[in-house]
């Protein structure tokens, strides 16, 4: 065996996740079609072979557990699959499963049968060996995968037959069926070490193969002649790394790229004067948050000083200055556009910043700070501006505070040491759960490998827990305001705003492309 070096199903619903994206609705509704008449001109289907889409950041890694950040999905869920796949509408349908995953009474053991024919890139089949060894590493606390969290409730995995996998639960999990279409599959002909097996290659089962990795330009891959599905479009896909929002766009107008994802919602006018289409994607909403150090020498460990912060944040300023108004002050960690989020919560610490309640809090964390906050904000240029205007509402408390940006592989280490004040970053909320909530459970629970920051909470723990078990919605819905009414309490991490993505791609596409509500080109699979 070798990786690849570089070189008509039924579906359920989750409920009205998707829809609820529409609750921005203060948000800017602004995109158009290319050309001046902002209508599209181009050809009315695909003419791209060879597809090329400018990214401004590469993925640290090509593991498939070791990270879920944008520029890293956008890689491998083109690369792997899963055993369920996220449609546009919020709805799941098979993907590497022959149907959906059958449960029983007690929805404590889940049977999900296997597509045959199946090959890995290396060309050895798929079985239900895959599946197990794909569940078990993924839930070994010291792989450190970021589908950790998710599996919490998943006991065992077990092989009944070459192509039937049996899953054993602790408890009912609302939420296991949208893991599954999250939870990219591995072989078990690989022996996984976290960040070392797939770093720099793939032995995947999806659409396409790696075929160069060219650090710091570009990600090359090609077509997979036998992908199970149906075949994608486009013989090659290439994400370019072009990191100024400038070039992107000239790149898009020229015709040398072909998609520019996460384009600055200020530029779409640009963009569509220029020949090219743009749009606010409404389905595409991000978090702006701070992670606060939780350890004891730091003064984000006090809650207090956690509720000063959040007290004393110009919210609007971030949202009118930032983001041109596309976006919405946020207090809780379950975002707008989310199932079950309640609106009154998310904007309990208001639009403007309360500086009588934040010199309370301040007052009772008993921190008095003799040296410099340090704030460090994703190498970003919109996050860079935001945490100057935190820098001057903190001021405002009497604290000596400076910005520092820094690319994620800078500041990983002090992340996850707790060497820190304050980082400030933002993260779509599609990142680790599709369309569902329990995103929260990754960043809240003590336990989850994606709480980066280590907060602790006993009572938030508690109510988690509640939330992703509960079986009816009602209850969903009740356990989920429980939730945000602790987070607002505790603010483990501390949120801002949340914000809509924008989406620039060329007429060449035709006219049936739609970029996609979710983290990566998952509309592709549409296009022929």
């Amino acid at each position: 065996m070798k990786l690849n070096q570089p070189g008509a199903a039924r579906t359920r619903r989750l409920g009205a996740a998707v829809a609820l994206a529409t609750s921005l609705g203060v948000l800017a509704a602004c995109g158009g079609g290319g050309g001046d008449s902002g209508e599209a001109s181009g050809p009315e289907e695909n003419q791209v072979t060879d597809l090329v889409v400018d990214v401004t950041n590469e993925p640290d890694s090509l593991d498939p557990f070791y990270r879920n950040t944008a520029e890293a999905q956008r890689y491998y869920r083109l690369v792997y699959s899963s055993l369920l796949q996220w449609n546009e509408d919020g709805s799941l349908s098979p993907d590497l499963a022959a149907e959906m995953p059958e449960a029983s009474k007690d929805r404590l053991t889940w049977t999900i049968p296997l597509r045959e024919g199946i090959t890995f890139h290396d060309g050895t089949p798929l079985t239900a060996d895959d599946v197990v060894h794909t569940v078990t590493e993924a839930k070994d606390p010291e792989n450190g995968a970021v589908w950790l969290s998710g599996l919490a409730y998943v006991e065992s995995a077990t092989a009944v037959d070459e192509l039937t996998v049996e899953l054993q639960l602790s408890e009912p999990y609302a939420y296991l069926e949208s893991k599954l279409a999250m939870l990219p599959i591995l072989s078990d002909e690989d022996d996984y070490a976290p960040n070392e097996t797939y770093a720099t290659t793939e032995n995947g089962s999806g659409p396409y193969t790696l075929q160069a990795l060219k650090r710091g330009d570009s990600i090359e891959l090609a077509r997979f002649e036998d992908y199970y599905g149906d075949p994608y479009a486009f013989e090659t896909i290439t994400l370019k790394v072009v990191p100024e929002d400038a070039s992107r766009i000239a790149r898009l107008a020229d015709g040398q790229t072909h998609i520019v994802p996460d384009l600055p919602v200020d530029q779409i006018d640009l963009v569509t004067r220029r020949g090219a289409n743009a749009e606010v994607i409404e389905g595409q909403i991000s978090r702006l948050f701070a992670y606060a150090s939780m350890n004891g020498d730091r003064p984000t460990s006090n809650v207090d000083f956690r509720l000063a912060i959040a007290h004393a944040v110009d919210r609007q300023r971030i949202v009118d200055q930032v983001y041109g108004g596309a976006g919405r002050p946020n207090s809780t960690y379950l975002t707008y556009g989310t199932l079950f989020h309640d609106e009154e919560l998310g904007l309990f610490f208001g639009e403007e910043p309360n500086l009588e309640k934040a010199r309370e809090h301040l007052e009772a964390s008993g921190v008095d700070l003799d040296r410099t906050f340090k704030i460090i904000a994703v190498k970003d240029a919109q996050v860079t501006s935001a945490a100057t205007i935190l820098q001057a509402n903190l001021k405002e408390l009497g604290l000596d505070v400076s910005v520092e940006s820094q690319e994620v592989a800078g500041f990983y280490e002090a992340l996850v040491t707790g060497e820190f004040d304050l980082i400030l970053f933002d993260s779509p909320a599609s990142t680790s759960t599709g369309f569902a909530p329990d995103y929260v459970n990754g960043g809240l629970n003590s336990k989850a490998a994606n709480n980066f920051a280590k907060f602790a909470d006993d009572e938030m723990d508690r109510l988690l827990d509640t939330a992703m078990t509960a079986e009816t919605e009602e209850a969903q819905e009740e356990a989920w305001h429980a939730v945000q009414e602790r987070d607002l309490e505790t603010q483990g991490n501390i949120q801002l705003v949340v914000s809509q993505g924008a989406q620039g791609w060329s007429d060449q596409l035709g006219e049936d492309y739609q970029p996609s509500s979710l983290l990566w080109l998952n509309t592709l699979r549409n296009l022929e």
